[in-house]
């Protein structure tokens, strides 16, 4: 009894490594359309990882179609028309059209507009709040005009004083 179980597990090992051999038929050239299509190829469950990457349901059986198509000779192009057909163009990790290079060139423009647009708000600013004549009065700017100079020509005085001492 226990060889015969032997040689049905003998003969099990061999119909499975069989199968996964029949199942592993493309060829390099196809391999590489494969892993490009794949990377190309978003996961419709979530949006957000190519089916090469995501390991749900549904990217698992893309996986699988992908491979079948792949083997059945079609070209990359009319694999993504498939799937662009049955999931629109979202399903491409790389959209066609110039709308990604807007996806790069928006942001900094955006930031540069901002930055020239807060510069000639804060020079308007900065005009608007310098007093282009003095409120106060004539006397009193006078007064102050005077306690500066001799407050300034005080300080000189102490710092001559104190170059001669040292000397």
């Amino acid at each position: 009894m226990p060889r015969l179980v032997q040689i049905v597990f003998a003969a099990l090992i061999v119909l499975s490594s069989a199968f996964a051999l029949e199942e592993q038929k493309l060829t390099a050239e196809q391999m590489g359309r494969y892993d490009r299509l794949t990377h190309q190829l978003i996961a419709p469950c979530c949006w957000r990882e190519p089916i090469a990457i995501h390991r749900s349901q549904e990217a698992l059986q893309m996986l699988d179609e992908v491979e079948k198509l792949v083997a059945e000779g079609r070209s990359e192009e009319e694999i993504r028309n498939i799937y662009v057909a049955r999931y629109g163009p979202r399903i491409l990790a790389d959209p066609p059209g110039v709308s990604r290079y807007w996806l790069y060139l928006l942001p900094f423009s955006l930031l540069t507009w901002f930055m020239v647009a807060a510069v000639f708000r804060l020079r308007s600013l900065v005009a608007r709040a310098a007093p282009t004549q003095s409120s106060a009065p004539p006397e009193l700017l006078a007064q102050v005009r005077k306690e500066t100079e001799s407050l300034f020509l005080s300080g000189k005085e102490h710092e001559t004083q104190g170059q001669e001492d040292i000397r």
